[in-house]
This record gives C-alpha cells, structure tokens and sequence, in this order.
C-alpha cells in the first residue's frame, strides 16, 4: 500500500491516519433517509475533530441514492449513501501561508461502497482537486 498521494499537481501528502466504519452499522431496522443522511455527514464532521483534534476538515460530497419504497415512507424520503464512511488525515511537510509552522495537514471525509484500500479512483480524482494548500491547517511538531 501507497500511502503517499499527488495533489494540486505536485504536493506531495501522506496519509498519517484512516478511519473507517459501515455507514449504517447502528441501523437495526427500517431504511435510512435523506435527513438520516444528513445526520451522519454532520456527526461524522463532528466525529473526525474529535478523532483528529483539527478543525480543517473537508466533505467530498456523497452522492444519495434514492431506495425504492411502495406506498409513502412515514420517516422521510429513502435514500442511501455508500456503504463506508472513510476519513484520512492528509499530511504533507510543506507550509504554504505560515512559514513560523512545520507541516500542514488537513481530515478528508468521503463514502465509498467497500472499505479501502483501494481507494475508489472516483474518490482519488476528487482528493487530488482539493485546493489543499488554501484550506489545510499548519502546525508544529
């Protein structure tokens, strides 16, 4: 396993710590729904500050698929997201705004159907669009 990524072109970061768990392994029955959804991706945040002790976190956005349901669900609109939550702490040995600092790093937070490694090439083209070096922290050792 490679734990090094190309991004913005040439920055190399490495990933320091992963992350990952079944997005709905609590769900012991019914379906999830888009407000359900929307509850994991706000504690999953929360989760990733807490696990990380950062704030500078970014969403790769999932995308909700719609479940199909016959007649009207009483709990909201039935829709899933991937099966795996994933979150990584990128690190990367340059600073690129504070030159008092030692490294920079930012949490990547995604969903993707099976646990990585590998990681999903969708999921890798969007991790190298991140603008990194605008939205990372920069700290000390």
């Amino acid at each position: 396993m490679n734990s090094s990524l190309i991004i913005e072109n040439n920055k190399e970061v490495t990933i320091k710590s992963i992350k990952q768990w079944h997005t709905y392994g609590g769900l012991l029955e019914g379906v999830p729904t888009d407000k359900m959804n929307e509850n994991i991706i706000d504690r999953t945040k929360k989760e990733a500050k807490e696990f990380l002790g950062m704030d500078e976190i970014y969403l790769i956005e999932p995308k909700q698929k719609p479940i199909d349901f016959h007649g009207k669900y009483p709990f909201g609109n039935p829709a899933s997201l991937p099966g795996v939550t994933c979150l990584v702490e990128l690190w990367c040995n340059d600073v690129f705004r504070n030159t008092d600092k030692t490294f920079s790093s930012l949490c990547v937070i995604w969903f993707q159907e099976d646990y990585a490694f590998p990681i999903e090439k969708k999921i890798l083209s969007k991790i190298k669009e991140i603008p990194f070096s605008e939205i990372c922290g920069e700290f000390d050792y």
